[in-house]
């Protein structure tokens, strides 16, 4: 019993890393959006007397990313309540293999 205790916490454990190691790329990738939001957004600005098709790709570049940016929020949000029920779940076993 001992080793299965030993090996199904090292599992969660194991589990926890890999989740927050997945929010983190997850914040890096929200980031990369916001920046093309930021980019796409000072295109419109500054090339706006350029021309038509510059302005219409800097704004599609800065709605898409914009649409990328909160899709990718909601699976970071999702995610860490995900790792929040797995630490409990793991708190719960642990305390049940205790007892």
């Amino acid at each position: 019993m001992i080793t299965d205790a030993k090996s199904m916490s090292q599992g969660y454990k194991d589990e926890i890393v890999f989740q927050e190691n997945m929010l983190r790329n997850l914040q890096h990738w929200q980031s990369f959006f916001s920046l093309l939001v930021g980019i796409g957004v000072l295109m419109t600005y500054f090339l706006r007397h350029q021309s038509l098709w510059i302005v219409i790709t800097s704004v599609g570049v800065s709605v898409v990313s914009a649409i990328l940016m909160l899709i990718v929020g909601y699976a970071i949000y999702k995610g860490r309540k995900n790792v929040t029920k797995v630490i409990d779940n793991y708190e719960k076993v642990m305390k049940e293999i205790v007892e």
